[in-house]
Protein backbone atom coordinates (compact mmCIF):
# COMPACT_ATOMS: atom_id res chain seq x y z
CA UNK A 1 0.00 0.00 0.00
CA UNK A 2 1.10 3.17 -1.10
CA UNK A 3 1.38 6.18 1.62
CA UNK A 4 2.62 9.12 0.10
CA UNK A 5 1.36 12.41 1.31
CA UNK A 6 0.07 10.98 4.48
CA UNK A 7 2.00 12.07 7.63
CA UNK A 8 3.83 10.10 10.19
CA UNK A 9 2.32 10.25 14.15
CA UNK A 10 5.17 10.96 15.96
CA UNK A 11 7.18 13.11 13.70
CA UNK A 12 4.73 14.53 11.78
CA UNK A 13 6.07 14.68 8.11
CA UNK A 14 4.59 12.94 4.99
CA UNK A 15 5.75 10.33 3.46
CA UNK A 16 8.16 9.92 0.99
CA UNK A 17 7.95 7.05 -2.47
CA UNK A 18 11.50 6.45 -0.13
CA UNK A 19 10.90 6.26 3.04
CA UNK A 20 11.50 3.11 5.23
CA UNK A 21 7.87 2.63 6.70
CA UNK A 22 6.45 -0.19 9.10
CA UNK A 23 2.59 -0.25 10.14
CA UNK A 24 0.83 -0.95 13.10
CA UNK A 25 -0.23 -4.75 13.06
CA UNK A 26 -3.04 -3.78 14.82
CA UNK A 27 -4.60 -0.47 13.71
CA UNK A 28 -2.65 -0.05 10.42
CA UNK A 29 -1.35 3.47 11.57
CA UNK A 30 2.01 3.84 9.45
CA UNK A 31 4.91 5.26 10.77
CA UNK A 32 8.78 5.98 10.03
CA UNK A 33 10.79 2.72 11.53
CA UNK A 34 13.14 5.21 13.26
CA UNK A 35 9.98 6.89 14.56
CA UNK A 36 8.51 3.97 15.74
CA UNK A 37 11.62 2.51 17.17
CA UNK A 38 11.70 5.60 19.20
CA UNK A 39 9.28 4.21 21.72
CA UNK A 40 9.00 0.65 20.22
CA UNK A 41 5.21 0.83 20.08
CA UNK A 42 2.18 2.55 18.26
CA UNK A 43 2.03 6.58 18.90
CA UNK A 44 -2.07 5.99 17.77
CA UNK A 45 -2.84 3.34 21.24
CA UNK A 46 -5.82 5.24 21.78
CA UNK A 47 -7.32 3.39 18.26
CA UNK A 48 -6.45 0.71 20.12
CA UNK A 49 -8.57 0.80 23.12
CA UNK A 50 -11.32 1.78 21.05
CA UNK A 51 -11.13 -0.78 18.75
CA UNK A 52 -10.59 1.57 15.62
CA UNK A 53 -8.66 1.41 12.74
CA UNK A 54 -6.32 4.40 10.97
CA UNK A 55 -7.95 6.15 8.19
CA UNK A 56 -6.29 7.74 5.11
CA UNK A 57 -6.80 11.85 5.11
CA UNK A 58 -9.46 11.98 3.32
CA UNK A 59 -8.49 15.09 0.77
CA UNK A 60 -11.00 17.50 -1.04
CA UNK A 61 -10.84 17.06 -4.66
CA UNK A 62 -10.53 20.53 -6.49
CA UNK A 63 -13.03 19.49 -9.17
CA UNK A 64 -16.89 17.13 -9.81
CA UNK A 65 -16.18 14.32 -11.50
CA UNK A 66 -18.93 13.82 -14.12
CA UNK A 67 -21.04 10.53 -13.41
CA UNK A 68 -21.85 10.43 -17.08
CA UNK A 69 -18.68 11.57 -19.37
CA UNK A 70 -16.16 11.69 -16.53
CA UNK A 71 -15.21 15.77 -17.14
CA UNK A 72 -13.94 17.58 -14.61
CA UNK A 73 -16.21 20.08 -13.71
CA UNK A 74 -15.77 23.03 -11.14
CA UNK A 75 -17.58 22.33 -7.67
CA UNK A 76 -20.20 24.59 -8.05
CA UNK A 77 -21.36 23.88 -11.11
CA UNK A 78 -25.00 22.63 -11.19
CA UNK A 79 -24.37 20.44 -14.58
CA UNK A 80 -21.76 18.93 -16.68
CA UNK A 81 -19.87 21.79 -18.67
CA UNK A 82 -19.30 19.20 -21.55
CA UNK A 83 -22.53 16.98 -21.65
CA UNK A 84 -25.12 19.28 -19.60
CA UNK A 85 -26.07 15.70 -17.19
CA UNK A 86 -27.36 17.68 -13.99
CA UNK A 87 -25.45 16.70 -10.27
CA UNK A 88 -28.46 15.50 -8.31
CA UNK A 89 -26.33 17.68 -5.20
CA UNK A 90 -24.65 20.89 -5.21
CA UNK A 91 -21.64 21.46 -3.48
CA UNK A 92 -21.51 25.15 -2.46
CA UNK A 93 -18.67 26.61 -2.41
CA UNK A 94 -17.96 28.94 0.66
CA UNK A 95 -17.97 32.59 1.10
CA UNK A 96 -17.08 34.92 3.42
CA UNK A 97 -20.29 36.00 4.95
CA UNK A 98 -21.59 32.21 5.21
CA UNK A 99 -23.98 32.61 7.87
CA UNK A 100 -24.94 29.28 8.19
CA UNK A 101 -24.75 27.04 10.95
CA UNK A 102 -23.00 24.17 9.27
CA UNK A 103 -19.39 23.36 8.60
CA UNK A 104 -18.72 24.27 5.20
CA UNK A 105 -16.05 21.71 3.33
CA UNK A 106 -13.28 24.73 1.69
CA UNK A 107 -12.21 24.88 -1.57
CA UNK A 108 -9.75 26.81 -3.57
CA UNK A 109 -10.87 28.47 -6.61
CA UNK A 110 -8.84 26.61 -9.33
CA UNK A 111 -9.20 28.42 -12.02
CA UNK A 112 -7.16 31.84 -10.54
CA UNK A 113 -3.98 32.27 -12.28
CA UNK A 114 -2.33 31.94 -8.85
CA UNK A 115 -3.16 28.10 -9.07
CA UNK A 116 -2.17 27.27 -12.52
CA UNK A 117 -0.38 24.34 -11.34
CA UNK A 118 -2.80 22.87 -9.24
CA UNK A 119 -5.04 23.07 -12.28
CA UNK A 120 -3.11 21.25 -14.83
CA UNK A 121 -2.53 18.09 -11.89
CA UNK A 122 -6.47 17.59 -11.59
CA UNK A 123 -6.88 17.79 -15.59
CA UNK A 124 -3.99 15.12 -15.58
CA UNK A 125 -5.69 12.74 -13.31
CA UNK A 126 -9.44 13.86 -14.22
CA UNK A 127 -10.16 15.53 -10.24
CA UNK A 128 -8.97 11.96 -9.05
CA UNK A 129 -6.24 12.10 -6.56
CA UNK A 130 -2.65 10.88 -8.00
CA UNK A 131 -1.66 9.00 -4.30
CA UNK A 132 -4.66 7.16 -4.76
CA UNK A 133 -4.02 3.12 -4.44
CA UNK A 134 -5.42 1.68 -7.04
CA UNK A 135 -3.93 -2.20 -5.94
CA UNK A 136 -0.20 -1.84 -6.22
CA UNK A 137 0.10 1.21 -7.57
CA UNK A 138 -0.88 4.92 -7.27
CA UNK A 139 -3.02 6.80 -9.95
CA UNK A 140 0.10 8.57 -10.91
CA UNK A 141 2.10 5.77 -11.80
CA UNK A 142 -1.14 4.19 -13.76
CA UNK A 143 -1.02 7.37 -15.15
CA UNK A 144 2.32 7.50 -16.35
CA UNK A 145 2.36 3.86 -17.77
CA UNK A 146 -0.96 4.58 -19.77
CA UNK A 147 0.43 7.41 -21.57
CA UNK A 148 -1.62 8.23 -24.46
CA UNK A 149 -5.42 7.74 -23.52
CA UNK A 150 -5.63 8.38 -20.00
CA UNK A 151 -8.79 10.54 -20.60
CA UNK A 152 -10.31 6.82 -21.44
CA UNK A 153 -8.61 4.48 -19.50
CA UNK A 154 -8.35 6.11 -16.25
CA UNK A 155 -12.11 6.17 -15.03
CA UNK A 156 -12.66 3.00 -16.79
CA UNK A 157 -9.44 1.80 -14.33
CA UNK A 158 -10.65 3.41 -11.50
CA UNK A 159 -14.47 1.22 -12.04
CA UNK A 160 -12.71 -1.83 -12.45
CA UNK A 161 -10.20 -1.61 -9.23
CA UNK A 162 -13.79 -0.68 -7.47
CA UNK A 163 -16.32 -3.46 -8.66
CA UNK A 164 -14.18 -6.08 -10.43
CA UNK A 165 -14.38 -7.22 -14.16
CA UNK A 166 -16.64 -5.13 -16.07
CA UNK A 167 -17.43 -4.63 -19.94
CA UNK A 168 -16.70 -1.95 -21.44
CA UNK A 169 -16.70 -1.26 -25.71
CA UNK A 170 -13.19 -1.34 -27.30
CA UNK A 171 -14.12 -0.95 -31.13
CA UNK A 172 -10.51 -0.90 -32.14
CA UNK A 173 -10.01 -4.94 -30.23
CA UNK A 174 -13.37 -5.50 -32.14
CA UNK A 175 -11.92 -5.22 -35.65
CA UNK A 176 -8.04 -5.67 -34.77
CA UNK A 177 -7.34 -7.56 -31.39
CA UNK A 178 -4.23 -8.36 -32.33
CA UNK A 179 -3.31 -4.94 -33.38
CA UNK A 180 -4.38 -3.24 -30.40
CA UNK A 181 -2.56 -5.28 -27.66
CA UNK A 182 0.66 -5.35 -29.80
CA UNK A 183 0.51 -1.12 -29.40
CA UNK A 184 -0.30 -1.65 -25.81
CA UNK A 185 2.73 -4.18 -25.49
CA UNK A 186 0.40 -7.02 -24.41
CA UNK A 187 2.53 -9.60 -26.53
CA UNK A 188 1.21 -12.42 -24.94
CA UNK A 189 -2.70 -11.39 -25.82
CA UNK A 190 -1.24 -10.38 -29.54
CA UNK A 191 0.29 -13.90 -30.06
CA UNK A 192 -2.94 -15.59 -29.16
CA UNK A 193 -5.49 -12.84 -30.95
CA UNK A 194 -3.25 -13.41 -33.98
CA UNK A 195 -2.80 -17.12 -33.56
CA UNK A 196 -7.05 -17.85 -33.13
CA UNK A 197 -7.59 -15.27 -36.14
CA UNK A 198 -5.41 -17.23 -38.27
CA UNK A 199 -7.03 -20.92 -37.14
CA UNK A 200 -10.35 -19.38 -37.84
CA UNK A 201 -10.34 -17.81 -41.30
CA UNK A 202 -8.13 -21.49 -42.44
CA UNK A 203 -10.58 -22.60 -43.80
CA UNK A 204 -12.32 -19.57 -45.43
CA UNK A 205 -8.19 -18.81 -47.21
CA UNK A 206 -8.69 -22.08 -48.01
CA UNK A 207 -11.39 -21.91 -50.26
CA UNK A 208 -10.65 -18.40 -51.41
CA UNK A 209 -7.15 -19.41 -52.56
CA UNK A 210 -7.87 -23.35 -53.83
CA UNK A 211 -6.39 -22.33 -57.02
CA UNK A 212 -3.49 -21.30 -55.90
CA UNK A 213 -2.25 -24.03 -53.67
CA UNK A 214 -0.46 -27.34 -55.10
CA UNK A 215 -2.77 -29.57 -57.38
CA UNK A 216 -3.51 -32.66 -54.70
CA UNK A 217 -4.41 -30.18 -52.19
CA UNK A 218 -6.38 -28.58 -54.06
CA UNK A 219 -8.07 -31.54 -55.52
CA UNK A 220 -8.39 -32.83 -52.03
CA UNK A 221 -10.19 -29.30 -51.15
CA UNK A 222 -12.58 -29.81 -53.63
CA UNK A 223 -13.52 -33.37 -52.87
CA UNK A 224 -14.16 -32.57 -49.32
CA UNK A 225 -15.54 -28.92 -50.04
CA UNK A 226 -18.71 -29.31 -48.31
CA UNK A 227 -17.35 -30.48 -45.14
CA UNK A 228 -14.76 -27.34 -45.42
CA UNK A 229 -17.97 -25.42 -45.81
CA UNK A 230 -19.46 -26.21 -42.42
CA UNK A 231 -16.39 -26.23 -40.59
CA UNK A 232 -15.70 -22.74 -42.11
CA UNK A 233 -19.36 -21.83 -40.88
CA UNK A 234 -18.34 -23.02 -37.45
CA UNK A 235 -15.18 -21.41 -36.82
CA UNK A 236 -16.78 -18.20 -38.33
CA UNK A 237 -19.47 -18.21 -35.26
CA UNK A 238 -15.98 -19.00 -32.73
CA UNK A 239 -14.47 -15.89 -34.55
CA UNK A 240 -17.62 -13.62 -33.72
CA UNK A 241 -17.24 -15.04 -30.37
CA UNK A 242 -13.54 -14.43 -29.44
CA UNK A 243 -13.75 -10.92 -30.93
CA UNK A 244 -16.88 -10.11 -29.16
CA UNK A 245 -15.00 -11.09 -25.89
CA UNK A 246 -11.78 -8.88 -26.77
CA UNK A 247 -14.23 -5.98 -27.47
CA UNK A 248 -15.71 -6.39 -24.30
CA UNK A 249 -12.85 -7.33 -22.07
CA UNK A 250 -10.01 -5.65 -23.71
CA UNK A 251 -10.20 -2.60 -21.44
CA UNK A 252 -10.01 -5.14 -18.61
CA UNK A 253 -7.30 -6.85 -19.51
CA UNK A 254 -4.96 -4.39 -19.93
CA UNK A 255 -5.80 -2.87 -17.00
CA UNK A 256 -4.67 -6.47 -15.41
CA UNK A 257 -1.79 -6.15 -17.54
CA UNK A 258 -1.13 -2.37 -16.31
CA UNK A 259 -1.34 -3.40 -12.61
CA UNK A 260 0.85 -6.26 -13.30
CA UNK A 261 3.33 -4.59 -14.89
CA UNK A 262 3.56 -1.86 -12.50
CA UNK A 263 4.00 -4.05 -9.42
CA UNK A 264 6.85 -5.90 -11.38
CA UNK A 265 8.11 -2.33 -11.82
CA UNK A 266 8.20 -1.56 -8.24
CA UNK A 267 9.40 -4.99 -6.87
CA UNK A 268 12.65 -3.61 -9.05
CA UNK A 269 12.95 -0.29 -8.16
CA UNK A 270 11.88 1.51 -11.51
CA UNK A 271 11.83 5.14 -11.55
CA UNK A 272 8.78 7.35 -13.16
CA UNK A 273 11.02 7.59 -16.43
CA UNK A 274 11.16 3.50 -16.95
CA UNK A 275 7.67 3.29 -15.93
CA UNK A 276 6.87 5.60 -18.43
CA UNK A 277 8.79 3.82 -21.07
CA UNK A 278 7.92 0.41 -20.02
CA UNK A 279 3.95 1.38 -20.62
CA UNK A 280 2.33 3.45 -23.02
CA UNK A 281 2.18 2.46 -26.84
CA UNK A 282 4.13 1.80 -29.80
CA UNK A 283 2.62 1.60 -33.38
CA UNK A 284 5.80 -0.16 -34.69
CA UNK A 285 4.67 -2.80 -32.81
CA UNK A 286 1.93 -3.36 -35.07
CA UNK A 287 4.19 -3.83 -38.03
CA UNK A 288 5.97 -6.78 -36.24
CA UNK A 289 2.80 -8.78 -34.91
CA UNK A 290 1.02 -8.42 -38.51
CA UNK A 291 4.35 -9.95 -39.74
CA UNK A 292 3.93 -12.77 -37.59
CA UNK A 293 0.69 -13.35 -37.90
CA UNK A 294 1.81 -13.85 -41.66
CA UNK A 295 3.99 -15.90 -40.62
CA UNK A 296 2.04 -18.29 -38.35
CA UNK A 297 -0.31 -18.62 -41.63
CA UNK A 298 2.72 -19.73 -43.62
CA UNK A 299 3.73 -22.50 -40.74
CA UNK A 300 -0.36 -23.35 -40.42
CA UNK A 301 -0.75 -24.18 -44.19
CA UNK A 302 2.97 -25.59 -44.42
CA UNK A 303 1.95 -27.81 -41.38
CA UNK A 304 -1.53 -28.71 -43.07
CA UNK A 305 0.28 -29.86 -46.37
CA UNK A 306 2.81 -32.10 -44.15
CA UNK A 307 -0.40 -33.86 -42.27
CA UNK A 308 -1.94 -33.84 -45.74
CA UNK A 309 1.12 -35.89 -47.26
CA UNK A 310 1.40 -37.96 -43.70
CA UNK A 311 -1.75 -39.25 -44.45
CA UNK A 312 -1.76 -39.95 -47.81
CA UNK A 313 1.78 -41.77 -47.50
CA UNK A 314 0.24 -44.00 -44.94
CA UNK A 315 -3.29 -44.60 -47.48
CA UNK A 316 -0.74 -45.54 -50.24
CA UNK A 317 1.39 -48.01 -47.68
CA UNK A 318 -1.56 -49.50 -46.24
CA UNK A 319 -2.76 -50.23 -50.16
CA UNK A 320 0.24 -51.37 -51.07
CA UNK A 321 0.01 -53.81 -47.84
CA UNK A 322 -3.16 -55.34 -48.51
CA UNK A 323 -1.60 -56.36 -51.91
Amino acid sequence: MRYSGEKCPVCDKEFTADDDIVVCPECGTPHHRECYMLNNRCANEVLHAEGKKWERQKKASAFRLCPVCSFPNRVTDTACRQCGAEFKENTEKTGEGNDGGGTAQQWHDIFSMSDTEELMNPIKYLGLDPDEDMGGATMKEVTDFVGPGTMYYIPKFKKMKEEGAKPSFNIFSLFFPALFFANRKMWGWAILAAVLGILFNLPANLLLYIEELPADIAGFISSNKTAIENVNTVFMVADIGVRLVFCLFANWFYFRFSMNSLRRLKRARSGSESIRTSGGIKPLNMVFITIIKYGIGVIAVSGLYMAYEMITTVQDFSTLCIR
